[in-house]
């Protein structure tokens, strides 16, 4: 009788033990979802909270206009593919890269002649990316957009010949970026 009471008490510790470790998962799944949700404004928001909404929405407007009108007329799309995991050198070609755009090129990128993509290639609704631009690796893609159609881009192969050296990996975007695609690398 008494090997048959621990028993039943080990198992009731173990259900016990079992309930209380999916309630924490619950809980930090939980967390995460309500982290990336933006939840509407509740109907007690101050005036300032609504007018800073409201101009956040206009400049967001005009912004989208700006976008489009970008994107009727030549533009040149600068991409940095990277994937789920990311190692040091991975983080500094993407911050040399935006840093060359935005050393050189700050003019470009205000009046969206220019455009700065970061993509995660690893999700599902980006894969598409790896086919059509024959990622092997992290890689920083220029895209010549014509009427809101790409018409020719070429991959940047070198960045991982030239990141250990900040000055000509930045030397490298730009000029790349300054030639077009002669010389492609693609």
């Amino acid at each position: 009788m008494n090997v048959k009471i621990i028993l039943t008490v080990v198992l009731l510790v173990f259900v016990a033990g079992s309930i209380g470790y999916m309630i924490v998962n619950e809980k930090k799944a939980g967390a995460v979802v309500s982290e990336e949700r933006i939840e509407p404004a509740s109907k007690n928001v101050a005036s300032e909270e609504i007018e800073t909404n409201t101009n956040q929405v206009i400049q967001s407007s005009i912004a989208k206009t700006k976008s489009e009108d970008a994107q009727q007329n030549n533009q040149l799309v600068v991409y940095y593919f990277h994937g789920d995991k990311r190692c040091p050198t991975c983080h500094k070609l993407e911050t040399y890269a935006k840093e060359a755009l935005d050393t050189y090129f700050a003019d470009e990128i205000s009046s969206e002649n220019i455009v700065w993509k970061v993509v995660n290639v690893d999700r599902t609704e980006n894969s598409h990316f790896i086919q059509d631009y024959k990622l092997v690796t992290k890689s920083v893609v220029l895209s010549k957009v014509a009427n809101g159609k790409e018409i020719e881009w070429k991959n940047l192969n070198n960045i991982w010949q030239k990141v250990r050296d900040k000055d000509r990996y930045l030397q490298y975007i730009r000029e790349s970026i300054l030639m077009g695609f002669e010389g492609k690398d693609s």
